[in-house]
């Protein structure tokens, strides 16, 4: 990666924040300290094939839901990022679809 990918290695995402969108700037998104439930909007797939993102959250009692902007993420509408535990979800496109490549 070099600046002029356009792509940040880490957006923060923290507390009193409910929604975030991802941009083509995001690469690596860190969910801390948030204590309500957070939902991550994927980009539309058309166009994005090869494009990937890693979705982390901290051990504070939040879920993170991830929703694609339109298709589907893993074949179904959403993913989440369970409550009370550190979690990241890797997550690539096929140009119809948002797929998981690892989970941890």
């Amino acid at each position: 990666m070099s600046g002029a990918d356009d792509i940040s290695w880490t957006t923060v995402v923290t507390a009193g924040a409910t929604t975030y969108v991802l941009g083509k700037q995001d690469y690596i998104v860190s969910v801390q300290g948030a204590t309500g439930a957070v939902a991550i909007t994927l980009p539309a797939p058309t166009g994005l094939t090869g494009r990937e993102y890693v979705l982390q959250k901290d051990a504070a009692a939040q879920t993170v839901t991830i929703t694609p902007a339109s298709g589907n993420v893993d074949g179904g509408a959403s993913v989440t990022l369970a409550s009370g535990a550190v979690h990241a979800r890797r997550l690539f496109c096929d140009g119809t679809g948002w797929w998981s490549g690892a989970s941890f």
